[in-house]
């Protein structure tokens, strides 16, 4: 016999705890989920799959799973779960520039330029990521981050299509054996037209902020190579950057430091500025 028990928190979080049926039994779990939510994307259910927000028997499972009858599903945060189903036709935009955006596959890998103001991977207070766009074009399929951008940053985004390829990729990144080059826009002219920057950097709280910057004691070492592409108006350099190490905010904290911050980082006194003609 089914039971359905029905509970609503007083943070209004819902939750909805279910019993398999002989019936059921040896169901997958993804077929199963949609019996009891016939609306619901394949997508929406992977990604609660992989947040927890779906358990069997208490403990995180894959779609793929077969469930028994007696096992408990547990469907928590049901507000949530609807809510990222329903936000599949708000997200349409994004879904078509980001298909338009690939620019290589295979059986291994997804390559895509990833716009600006976009997070790579999501979270709590993230409303839309690549991760949950990859999941509306390609619906069923589960891809691994290998490396990241941040938010305000555009450029190729690598996902593996596996659990062996993304190892793989993520040793050869932390390896220094995949090169990578930035194009920036810079606040202020670098004095030579190539160089090195080559601080230390660590992470501290300037004026209540979180921020990357030179300590000069730190023990994380963080190399910079960079060369001017060229000089445009209003004291603005256009640069290609190559960072040796992988250090977080490295571009923008090694940049600030030589006094040419990138243009509209204004975390880091990147000056906006419309630039004409």
């Amino acid at each position: 016999m089914q039971t359905v028990d029905i509970s609503i928190h007083p943070n209004k979080v819902m939750e909805n705890i279910k019993t398999i049926s002989v019936k059921d039994d040896n169901v997958r779990l993804d077929r199963y989920i949609r019996r009891i939510f016939p609306d619901l994307k394949q997508s929406v259910i992977e990604k609660s799959l992989r947040k927890g927000l779906i358990k069997v028997d208490d403990c995180k499972a894959k779609s793929s799973d077969r469930v028994n009858s007696g096992q408990t599903i547990t469907l928590k945060h049901l507000n949530y779960i609807e809510n990222a189903n329903s936000d599949r036709k708000y997200n349409e935009k994004l879904v078509n520039l980001l298909r338009e955006n690939i620019l290589y596959e295979d059986e291994y890998i997804l390559a895509i330029n990833k716009p600006a103001g976009v997070i790579v991977q999501g979270g709590v207070k993230v409303k839309i990521s690549m991760s949950d766009l990859l999941d509306q074009i390609r619906e069923g399929e589960t891809f691994k981050i290998v490396h990241r951008l941040d938010r305000d940053t555009s450029g190729v985004i690598i996902f593996a299509r596996n659990a062996n390829v993304a190892r793989y990729l993520m040793e050869e990144f932390k390896g220094r054996r995949v090169k990578k080059t930035y194009l920036a826009l810079t606040s202020g002219i670098p004095s030579k037209d190539s160089g090195t920057i080559d601080y230390p950097l660590v992470k501290k709280y300037v004026s209540g902020q979180e921020k990357v910057v030179v300590d000069e004691n730190s023990p994380q070492n963080a190399t910079t190579h960079f060369s001017i592409i060229a000089r445009l108006k209003h004291n603005v350099a256009y640069l290609k950057l190559q960072p040796i190490t992988g250090r977080t905010h490295q571009l923008r904290a090694h940049l600030a430091h030589i006094n040419c911050p990138i243009l509209g980082d204004g975390k880091y006194g990147g000056k906006k500025l419309l630039l004409m003609g």
